[in-house]
Order: C-alpha cells, then sequence, then structure tokens
C-alpha cells in the first residue's frame, strides 16, 4: 500500500502546485499581485527505509519587504515630483503667455506715451495711451485670476486628498484587524490587498511602515507622525488658516494627540503644501507687488503735472484695492483721455511731465518680493525665468522620480511579479509530476491484482 499512499501524496503534491500556478497566471495582470509557491516536504521513512511520499506544508507568498519599502518610497518620490511639474508648468503659461506679459504691456504704454511727445494735446495719442493703461491692467487682473484659479485647484486637492487618505487608513486599518483574527495563517489576497492600500497611500504622502510580531504593519509619516498603530487609525482634518483664511491648515489626530502636516509630509500632498506656500505665494506677493507699483509711481508722476486743460488732476490713473492689487487694478472710474497730465506749467504743447513719466521705464524699483533692484519691465521678465527654470527643474526631477520607481518596480517583479514563461514551465512540469505520479498508482494497482492472482 506503500506505493499507492506515495502515488497519491505525489499527485495531491502536484495538484497543489498545479492550483498555485494556474492562479499566478489568472492572476498575472493585477498589479500588486504576488505570485504564490506551494511549500512541500518529504515525509519520513518507512520500515524499508524508503520515504513516504511528499507533504503539501502550505502556500507561500513570495515577497521582499526591502523591495516593497522601496517601491513605497519612490511612489512618493513621483507623487510629489508630479504635482510639483504639474503646476510649475501651468504657472510658467500664467506668466509666460503673450496675453499676459506685463513686460510687453509696459512696452506697449510706454511707445504710446513715447508717441504723444511730439503732440501731447492730440486726442488721439492720449487716448492710445489711456487705452494701453487699461491693457495693461487687463493682464494684471488675467495673471491675478490665474494665481486665485491654482489656489483654489491646489485647495480642492488638498481636502479631495485629506478624505482618501482617511479613507485608506482606515481600510488598512481594517485589513490588520482581519489579519490578526486570521492568526498564523492569513489569506494571501488579504495581504497582497492591504499591500495595495498602502501603495495607493504612498502615493499621497511619503510614510515608514514597520510589520509587528502579529503581521499588522504599522504606518508613520516620515517625519514620526502616526497614521496607523495596529487596528487604530489617525484622522486628517482641516480647518480655515486664521491668518488667511482662503487657505487650509491640515492636522492629524491620533487618539488625544494632534499634529500638524506641512509640506514634510511628502508624496502628491507634501507637494501640493509645499507649492502653495513657496512658489505659489511668492508668486501672489510679486504679482501684488509689481501691480502696486507701476499704479503709485505712475500715480505719482501724473499728480505733479497738468492737465490737457493746465489743471491740476484730481484723480488718478490707476486705483486697485491695497488687499489684492493685481486683481483689482484698473482705470479710475470717469478717467478721461484729457485728464492725463502731461504738461507742467499748463501751457498748450508742453511735455515736461510727459517727459518724467517716460523715465519711468528706466527707473529701478526694489521689488521685496524677489530680492532684486531693477526696472518693472526686467523684473517681470526675471520672475517669467524664474518659473521657466523651475518648471524645467521639476520636471527633470519627475523624471528621475518616474526612472527610480521603475527600477524599483523591476526589482519587485523580478522576485513577486509572475513570470509567464516561468509559469509556462512549471505547469508543464507539474502536469508530468501529476501524470507520473498516476502512473506510480496504476502500477502499484497492477502488482497488487498481480498478487492476488497469484494467491
Amino acid at each position: 500500500m506503500s506505493m499507492l499512499n506515495i502515488g497519491m501524496s505525489g499527485i495531491n503534491a502536484s495538484m497543489a502546485a498545479l492550483n498555485a500556478t494556474s492562479n499566478n497566471i489568472a492572476n498575472a495582470m493585477v498589479p500588486g499581485y504576488s505570485r504564490q509557491s506551494v511549500l512541500m516536504s518529504s515525509v519520513g521513512s518507512s520500515a524499508y527505509g524508503s520515504g513516504m511520499g511528499v507533504m503539501v506544508d502550505g502556500v507561500r507568498r513570495i515577497s521582499d519587504q526591502y523591495e516593497v519599502a522601496q517601491l513605497w518610497k519612490t511612489t512618493s518620490d513621483v507623487g510629489f515630483t508630479s504635482v510639483q511639474a504639474s503646476y510649475y508648468t501651468q504657472a510658467e503659461q500664467i506668466f509666460g503667455s503673450e496675453g499676459n506679459n506685463i513686460s510687453a504691456g509696459l512696452d506697449l504704454l510706454f511707445a504710446s506715451l513715447n508717441s504723444a511727445m511730439e503732440q501731447p494735446n492730440e486726442i488721439a495719442h492720449r487716448q492710445s495711451v489711456l487705452n494701453e493703461s487699461r491693457a495693461l491692467t487687463q493682464r494684471f487682473n488675467s495673471i491675478s485670476d490665474g494665481i486665485d484659479s491654482q489656489l483654489k485647484q491646489v485647495e480642492g486637492q488638498i481636502n479631495a486628498s485629506t478624505k482618501e487618505i482617511n479613507a485608506l487608513l482606515e481600510t488598512i486599518a481594517s485589513f490588520n484587524a482581519e489579519i490578526q483574527s486570521s492568526g498564523s495563517n492569513p489569506p494571501l489576497s488579504l495581504l497582497d490587498a492591504r499591500d495595495a492600500a498602502i501603495d495607493d497611500l504612498a502615493v499621497i504622502v511619503d510614510i515608514r511602515v514597520v510589520e509587528d510580531s502579529q503581521g499588522m504593519k504599522n504606518i508613520s509619516l516620515a517625519q514620526g507622525q502616526p497614521l496607523v498603530s495596529g487596528t487604530q487609525s489617525s484622522t486628517l482634518s482641516t480647518q480655515p488658516d486664521p491668518e488667511n483664511p482662503q487657505l487650509s491648515k491640515v492636522s492629524i489626530q491620533f487618539g488625544n494627540s494632534s499634529f500638524p502636516i506641512d509640506e514634510t509630509a511628502g508624496g502628491s500632498f507634501g507637494a501640493l503644501l509645499d507649492y502653495r506656500d513657496t512658489s505659489l505665494a511668492e508668486s501672489m506677493a510679486f504679482i501684488n507687488e509689481l501691480a502696486q507699483t507701476v499704479a503709485d509711481e505712475f500715480n505719482a508722476v501724473l499728480r505733479e503735472g497738468t492737465d490737457l486743460n493746465g489743471e491740476k488732476p484730481t484723480l488718478d490713473l490707476f486705483t486697485y484695492d491695497p488687499s489684492n492689487p493685481a486683481g483689482t487694478i484698473k482705470i479710475s472710474d470717469g478717467f478721461t483721455a484729457e485728464m492725463l497730465a502731461f504738461g507742467k506749467d499748463g501751457t498748450p504743447g508742453d511735455n515736461d511731465n510727459l517727459k518724467d513719466i517716460l523715465e519711468l521705464a528706466n527707473t529701478e524699483f526694489t521689488f521685496e518680493s524677489m530680492g532684486v533692484t531693477t526696472t518693472m519691465g526686467d523684473v517681470y521678465a526675471s520672475k517669467v525665468g524664474q518659473l521657466g527654470s523651475a518648471s524645467r527643474q521639476a520636471q527633470m526631477a519627475q523624471d528621475t522620480a518616474l526612472k527610480l520607481q521603475m527600477e524599483a518596480q523591476s526589482q519587485w517583479a523580478s522576485t513577486s511579479g509572475v513570470s509567464m514563461d516561468e509559469e509556462g514551465v512549471n505547469l508543464i512540469i507539474y502536469q508530468q509530476s501529476y501524470q507520473a505520479n498516476a502512473k506510480v498508482i496504476s502500477t502499484a494497482d497492477q502488482l497488487f491484482q498481480t498478487l492476488l492472482m497469484s494467491i
């Protein structure tokens, strides 16, 4: 009977291996699936000194936690750099588009002022100056609208990401609870599902993962703030910033403890906070400072002159709300071409104040938002160049992160991924093993029948 038992154990082992191989092939295209293999051991010797067959000890999941951790880290880096590259490219387009170019708008305004030098009293020239002044304010308004649109987009993504993080943390904690209740042999699909949820989380924030003795995975941010501890999960929340209600402050609540969250969170979430609080804030400050400088300097020079009627002006050319200069700058209501103060002594044809206005083109001002002292046209060109450089650097960082992620993915796949060629070979081997063991049983049966017939 030992041959029958040995053959049967071989058939059972071959069938288990065939099932595992078939499952690998079926799940080869499922993201995050870790291939499985059957664990086998030889049964102890019989009285005749030979083995008693093979035993199936279980099915194991092929996974290298170091490679998985590297994959999560590179995934976080891709999440961070992708968001940065996207928003820097948008900002470059907002400031660099021909219709928004403040340097070009100033050039057109100064060109119209220069055209009025010979005939400062000519209404057509004055109207041209007024038209170019209005066009310049519209450029400022358009850039401000673009920045506001970016801010709303960032804030919307911050709030959406907060909800997504909370959902993922609850899911991972729930998986931990199921794995804990499963004892020493949790379903392998459950382990894959938990890793997939952690991978989704890694896109949004940079995480550190530690597995405890019970098989549960504890997760924290790179700076140490806890996200998941066993079966407990943290909760992220957003509140309006008291100093600027347009912005959200993000905090994490774990038990009775609360921690602030900033750009060090990494991933796409950290990138949103980093871009909002650095580059976007700097762009807002710059365009508002430039709009205020243009308005204040032109208004100041015009106040020193006389209008077409030889009188001191009573209305500024530009007006704006100091809380949002670029978004609100415009030509003052009721301002007409006759009100442009091109003269100084009130005599017809006087253009002395017009000369002073033209001097603004070459006058240098200190721009705190850029940390430079230069002309109004040059400072804008510098800003466009700065954003272009930042956009290129962000794109290169994204390309590098994607390459590193591909390398980590390749390393993971070499260990945990399913090779269709390898599984195809295994399928043939296990099939032949099954057939060979069936032959052993058939041979044992024939021998038994021969023995019976000989009695």
